[in-house]
């Protein structure tokens, strides 16, 4: 039921490309979390730069195609939409997929257009709810991104979310985003504000409760962003912080509120790996989530996660430690 590839823009957005390549960046996939997040994902999760990016770009040399991959570890799994799938044991989340970018002067109106595709997937051994294999979950996406007016990030992908136990029927949907990077303007600090459109098109309701298909909701939010390397600090903290609005059906109750959730995360580079084998990073942090939908409670009664009549998890935690790479 859900996933935390609405942060995956977010998560690879700065991944730099070698320096043999002539490109700025690595470009990142397409909004759907999540790093948010789930990944920050997705959770909202933004490795750091590389290395410094090249002054122009060279558009005769044609497409480019990257990748990148990410693990994580955590104690629990929560999508951005704020619905509690797995509380006991840990979860072990991947994310991977590759990236052909269409790359052209910064200076352009439209400076880059980029197409990606991948797989996230949530591992959660040992755990027994109804989700109780392993494979807790399996996600496919594809889409594009585009900036403009160099500062502007706009994207489209379609994410199918997939239960290998068939604890839910796939879930297909199409998520829109937009965000704003104002790096530009206040460094070493940014804000990064971004709002997604996530729409549920066909398969379970991706909150358990609410109508299945047909509906939406809308993720508003922002990423601030502290870069501790003019410090002689090589760390980059983010603060990963949003809430969630929509029709009262999406959630199958009265309220037309989700969640709102906030977080501090600390990314190291590993700059001891040369470029050539890709740009590696450490992560950890921590997401508080507040549960504004009474509707998500209940959710959490019928996959495993509160008992009957509680709000056991009306406020949680979720931490995690990962890493990952982006070439």
């Amino acid at each position: 039921m859900l996933t935390r590839l609405s942060s995956l823009p977010l998560l690879v957005a700065a991944m730099c490309l070698p320096a043999a390549a002539a490109r700025a960046q690595v470009p990142p996939p397409p909004e759907t979390s999540q790093s948010q997040t789930g990944k920050l994902p997705p959770d909202a999760a933004t490795p750091p730069p590389a290395a410094a990016a090249p002054a122009t770009v060279s558009i005769d040399e044609g497409p480019s195609l990257h990748g990148f991959a990410d693990v994580g570890l955590k104690n629990f799994y929560a999508t951005p939409r704020g619905l509690l799938v797995t509380d006991k044991g840990y979860t072990v989340q991947f994310l991977n997929g590759l990236v052909l970018d269409f790359a052209r002067q910064p200076t352009d109106v439209f400076s880059d257009f980029a197409l990606a595709a991948g797989t996230w997937s949530d591992y959660n051994p040992g755990y027994e709810s109804g989700n109780h294999d392993d494979v807790n979950e399996v996600d496919l996406f594809v889409g594009a991104t585009g900036t403009f007016f160099k500062n502007f990030k706009a994207g489209v992908q379609y994410v199918v979310f997939i239960s290998p136990q068939g604890a839910f029927k796939d879930e297909n949907n199409v998520e829109v985003s937009l965000a704003f990077d104002d790096s530009d303007y206040m460094k070493p600090l940014s804000i990064q504000p971004y709002i997604k459109y996530f729409r549920a098109i066909s398969g379970s309701s991706t909150v358990v409760t609410g109508q299945k298909g047909d509906t939406y909701d809308v993720e508003i939010g922002a990423v601030p962003k502290l870069d501790l390397h003019p410090y002689s600090i090589p760390i980059i903290l983010t603060l990963p912080s949003w809430f969630t609005v929509g029709p009262t059906n999406y959630w199958g109750g009265t309220s037309n509120f989700g969640v709102v959730s906030t977080g501090l995360k600390a990314t190291y580079p590993l700059d001891i790996i040369p470029a050539q084998y890709g740009h590696w990073y450490l992560d950890t942090g921590i997401q508080y989530y507040h549960e504004l939908n009474p509707q998500l409670l209940l959710a959490q009664t019928f996959v495993g996660t509160a008992q009957p009549g509680t709000n056991e998890h009306k406020n949680f935690f979720v931490w995690m430690v990962g890493f990952g790479l982006g070439f």
